[in-house]
Parts: C-alpha cells; structure tokens; sequence
C-alpha cells in the first residue's frame, strides 16, 4: 500500500496543507520531500504516529519514548504542543490520512483515518471524551463505532491494526534517521522478542498462549466448592506450580550457558592469537610446538562438536519419547475420524442427490410415470416418502468402527495423514544417529588424550615460546574448566527438561482424571494440552527467527556501512546489544562504533523487517543521511530507492539529499514537494513537484 494523501490542520506549523501522492510504479518508488529545518519535517514524521494510533503511537515519538499508551494526561499534554499556537480555539487540530493498494495488494481496500482532536477557548485540550474522535473508512466506507459499552478510541485502534498493522511494527517503518542508532540500544532480550514477534507471527501464538492461561484461571475460579478444594485438584494446583518454577529454573540455566559460551569463544580467540606469535617466532622446536597446538586446537573443536550434535538428537527425541506411550491411541483415534470423515462425506453426497434418485424413480409429472403414474396422489405421496427414508437409512448406522465424535476436529484430509506420518516417522527413527553420534563422541575424545600426552611429552623449548606455551597452557586448562561447567549447565538442563517432561505427564493425567468430574473440567484439560502445544512450538521457533533476522539485517547493513565491514556478519545475541562479527571471528559491540554505523544497522533492520514480514508498508525516513561522507550518501540513496516497496519517502533539508546527490537516484523518484515556512499566520505551504534549486 502506499499514502495516497495526507491532509493535516492546525498541526504545527500547517495550517491546513495536504500532501497527494501519485501512485508508486515498480521502477518509481521513492518521494523527496524537502524543507529546511523547523518548516514542518517532524510534524510531517509524528502526524503518522498519532494520525493513525492516537495515543498508542505517542511511544514512538520523539520526546515520548517513556510515554505509556494508557497514560491519558500525557498524551493531552503532547496534542497541545503539537496544536498550531495560533490556532483558532473553535476550530479542531485534524490529520486525514489515505492508504490505497498498488497491484501487489489490489486484493486490499483503500483504507483512511481521520483523527480530530478538540479544544477550549483557551486551546487546551477539552476534558473527558470530548477531547478526540476518530472515524474510519474501508473501501470509502464508515465504519460503525461498535459497543458503545467500551472505549470508543480503544475499538477503533482494534479496528485500524486488522486493517493495516499493528502499532508496534510502525517504528521500524517510519522513523528519524537521527534517532536510528537507537535500535540498537533498546535491542536487548525484549527488543529482539518484539521484533522476532512482529516478523514471524510469534506474537500471534504469545497472544493465544496468553489467552489460554488466563481462561484456565478463569475457569478454576469457577469450580470453586468442593471440587477445588479436593486432594487432586490441590495435587494439580501445585503441580502447576511446581512446573512454573521449573520453567524459571531453565530459563536462567540457557542464560549462563550463553554466557559461558561468550567466554569460551574468547578464549578460543585469545589462544589462536598465542599460537600464531608461537609460529612466527621460527625454529623447528617452535614450528613443532605451534603444530601440536593447531591440533590440539582442532581436535578439541572437534569433540565440541560431536558432543553437541549429540546432545542435539537426544533432544530432538524428546518427541518421539513424548508420544511412545500415547502413539498408539492417538493413531486409533486419527483413524477412526477418518472414517468417520469418508462416512459423512459418501451420507452427504447421497442425501445432497436424493432429488435426482426420486426424479428417476418417480417422475414428474405422474402422466410421464408409465409405471407409478396411475395410483393415488396420497399413494405417491407415500412411496416418495418411503423412498426418501431408505436413502436417508443406506448410511445408518455408521462402520463399527467409526467415530462417534471429533476429538481432534482441527487436523482432517491431508493434515491427518501428514499426523499420521510424522507419528510413524518419529517412532521409528533416531537410535541408528546415537548410535553413530556416540561413536564420534568416543573416538574424538581418545584423539584429545593422545595428543595431550604428546604435548606433555614436548620438552627443551627455548625460553620465549616456553613462555608463550605456558600461556597456551593455562588457556587449555581455563577452556576445560568451562567446557566442564558447560557440560554440567547441559547436564542439568537436560535433567530439568527430563523432570519438565515428567511433571507435564503427571499433570496431564491428573488433568484427565479432573476432566471426568464434568465437561468443565474436560474444557480445563483440553485448554492445559493447548497451551503446552504453544510453549513447545514458542520454543522451538527462537532460534530459527533469530538466525533468519541475522541473515536479512547483515544483507542491507552490508550494503550501507562502511567497506571495512564488508565481511562482517551481524549477531543479535539475547539479552545484549546487536553485535558485528569480523571475518576472524572477533565480536564487537555495535554501539561502540560511530554514529553512522548505527544509523546503518537502523535502517539495514528496518528494511530486513519489510522483506522477512513481506509488508508492504511506505517507508518513511527523516534525515536518513545526516553528516555522512560523500561515500555513505549515495550508497545509502541507492539502497533505499532499490528496495522492493511500493513507496519510500525521505524527509530531507537542503544540505543531506542535495540536487547533485539526487542525481544519483533519479530513475527512481516518481515525486518531490518543497515545504516552505511563510511566517505564523500562514503556517507552512506545500509545492508539490518543486525541489531545492542547485
């Protein structure tokens, strides 16, 4: 989609000025807009925030990034300095914003938003409800307020996110290019969760996961009596608890390893530094020493990994384990609604062509019926009846052997057959991989000893690479030292999630038990299935969002940063600031770098957000050049005008994107407007197709 139109009143500096764009082409995406510095930039990047999600949009605008959607007197506060100092009190501070769909989503309707925001004779924002009102078109049509019984504001800004998307996903869209170094500061593990979120629809699977918890305490507040007080439910009840416990105890556990690994690997960098010095220091009793550790070095690596592969297909059967006990029934049961689907779907074809049947048999009218046609009309009537009762009774009763009822309604067709497979599969596969895993495991381990007992052995070095071995030594020794606590963390961790998987059994059968107490309780297991179904798939998409963020924000960071980064890779690890990791594996802070290096990770994550959620969001960006060097500018330009979206807009002053450096986008540009600030009373005018002269 793109702006179609934009028309603001009494909004900073504009009086009343509209901006209508033209329709983006595929090889004309990018609108410059132009102004000098107080003329309206800003306004024009905040009237989007607050224009389309009111004070659920306060958040991301400057000066308000604390600002909390529920917090009412600041928002106010906010849309009166935002109001046009003078402006007349009668008249309402409004944005107007139009969104239309191009040819790559012309399935979707034009959607527009227009927000008032109303005042007293003093210009402070009325009190109480009067103050804000928004009314919302689709397809040019108004759509209905809805229960009046709820916040009007709160419904529509429900509405406008299954229209268009979510407020939280606008950041990475429209933003400061100033302000883009920020992501990097507020990338930590929140940060990374709500961006993870917005890309794959995790946020989605969180929301229900959450939902399914808070029906559960809905509904055990309900049993209440005897029930809830009984020795099973109370036997639930801290089960339950004792499951939220063990949750906690893991997740801390995964954050030391993290750390622990963090610090293997700087070790592992300051080792391989030592071993070159102990090569370039010459003579055959060096060269030997530096061989012995590069295969020390490489035999290590390989029992790490060996050991972790092993590890990894003893969790992937976590599964297969998981459902060795329950397989069968689940099976039997899959198959039985099978055939209770094939039952349903043959009964509905012969009772959806009973009329044809009887149009046979019996036809109209009866002077064409040569057998039938003579007899009594009631007569008739009764062999019409009869016949349509021996239709309806081929099908009854069902195959013995058939469902009476769907228990897992949600996977039918080919979805049950792929349940049915992947049961099968997951049954029969894993042991012949430990077993090879584990020989790996053994043989690499008797390698490491052997060649530990060589280096052991090495004596007479001359003093300078005998002090350099000492280092290595102790090096060697701290490795193992974490790898030992790396394998206890692994150990532990691994038992916790063998307990997990226990007290999730020992639940689920307690649950069970409870569910034959009455169709709530039933309702309550199901519910408690759902919601550990949820957890496990949670878990098992972390890292596979993470790597594929990594991979998509390197892409364009590599293209606008600096060429001394041309190798790097960007890390997003959790719980701390985006990293960049050179081509010899060192890992550096990427908010230790210069201010250009993090306005280039802000708009690479921007643009990696677009392509991975395949949004087709305008992009609008302030100042995304600020004092860049001459190579920054047009290599940033040229990215953003040859990214796949349907509208880009830069917000730009006279001396970022000049008419010289516009030059090198030109192909692309479908439109530009020049802003001009003609004093208080007049506000700000907008030229369209005009631009900053050479």
């Amino acid at each position: 989609m793109y702006f179609s139109k934009l028309q603001l009143k009494n909004w900073r500096s504009y009086a009343d000025a509209t901006f209508e764009f033209n329709e983006p082409t595929s090889r004309k995406s990018v609108v410059l807009i132009g102004a000098m510095n107080g003329h309206g930039k800003t306004s024009f990047l905040v009237s989007l925030y607050l224009g389309l999600f009111g004070k659920f949009g306060l958040r991301h605008c400057e000066g308000f990034s604390r600002a909390d959607g529920d917090d009412v007197s600041t928002y106010r506060q906010a849309i009166e300095r935002y109001r046009r100092n003078v402006a007349d009190p009668d008249d309402p501070s409004v944005i107007d914003i139009t969104l239309t769909p191009t040819l790559g989503d012309s399935d979707e309707e034009d959607v527009r938003v227009v927000r008032r925001w109303f005042f007293t004779g003093k210009n402070l924002a009325k009190p109480g409800e009067s103050f804000e009102e928004v009314d919302i078109y689709v397809g040019g049509r108004l759509q209905k307020r809805g229960d009046f019984d709820k916040d009007p504001l709160t419904i529509a800004h429900d509405r406008l996110e299954r229209n268009l998307f979510p407020a939280h996903v606008a950041p990475a869209f429209f933003f400061d290019g100033e302000q883009a170094q920020k992501l990097i500061e507020n990338m930590g593990e929140v940060g990374l969760k709500k961006a993870v979120e917005v890309m794959f629809g995790t946020k989605v699977l969180g929301e229900l996961s959450e939902t399914m918890s808070q029906y559960l305490i809905r509904c055990r507040s309900t049993t209440g009596g005897k029930k809830k007080s009984s020795e099973r439910q109370t036997e639930f009840d801290s089960k339950v608890k004792q499951r939220d416990e063990l949750n906690q105890r893991i997740a801390r556990l995964q954050g030391d390893h993290i750390k622990l690994e963090r610090e293997k690997d700087e070790k592992e960098n300051q080792r391989t530094q030592l071993q070159e010095d102990l090569a370039r220091m010459g003579g055959a009793a060096g060269a030997d020493a530096a061989k012995l550790q590069g295969e020390y070095t490489r035999l290590e690596k390989e029992q790490n990994e060996s050991e972790k592969v092993l590890g990894e297909i003893v969790r992937s059967m976590g599964f297969a384990l998981g459902i060795s006990r329950l397989a069968p029934a689940i099976v039997n049961r899959l198959k039985a609604e099978q055939l209770r689907e094939v039952w349903e779907n043959l009964r509905r074809g012969t009772i959806e062509n009973k009329e044809k049947v009887l149009s046979v048999a019996l036809p109209e009218p009866p002077e064409a019926d040569q057998l039938l046609g003579n007899i009594a009309p009631d007569v008739r009537m009764k062999v019409r009846m009869r016949f349509l009762n021996a239709l309806e009774s081929i099908y009854n009763p069902p195959a013995p052997d058939c469902a009476k009822e769907y228990l897992l309604g949600h996977v039918k067709g080919e979805a049950r057959a792929k349940v049915l497979l992947q049961l099968a599969q997951e049954q029969v596969s894993g042991s012949g991989r430990i077993v090879q895993s584990a020989k790996r495991v053994r043989e690499a381990r008797e390698n490491l000893d052997e060649i530990k007992g060589k280096i052991e052995r090495f004596q007479h070095l001359p003093q300078t690479t005998k002090n350099v071995r000492e280092q290595l030594d102790k090096l060697n020794v701290e490795n193992q030292e974490i790898s030992r606590k790396l394998g206890l963390l692994e150990a532990e961790i691994r038992k916790l999630k063998a307990d997990l998987h226990t007290l999730n059994e020992e639940i689920g059968r307690i649950q069970e038990e409870l569910a034959r107490l009455g169709p709530e309780q039933k309702r309550i297991a199901v519910a408690e299935r759902v919601g550990r179904a949820l957890d496990d798939l949670m878990e098992q998409l972390k890292p596979t969002t993470t790597a594929r963020l990594e991979e998509y924000v390197t892409k364009y960071f590599r293209k606008i940063a600096d060429k001394r980064f041309g190798d790097g890779k960007i890390r997003l690890p959790v719980g701390m600031p985006p990293e960049i990791e050179l081509e010899n594996g060192q890992r550096l802070a990427l908010e230790a770098f210069s201010g250009f290096e993090k306005r280039s990770f802000g708009i690479a994550f921007s643009l990696a957000l677009a392509e991975i959620t395949k949004r087709r969001i305008p992009l609008v960006i302030d100042t995304p050049l600020g004092n860049a060097d001459s190579e920054y500018r047009p290599r940033t330009l040229k990215t953003l005008a040859e990214f796949d979206l349907d509208q880009v807009i830069v917000l730009t002053h006279d001396e970022e994107v000049t008419p010289r450096l516009r030059e090198h986008i030109e192909s692309s540009i479908r439109q530009t407007f020049l802003v001009e600030f003609q004093g208080p009373e007049i506000g700000s005018i907008v030229h369209p197709n005009q631009y900053f002269k050479r």
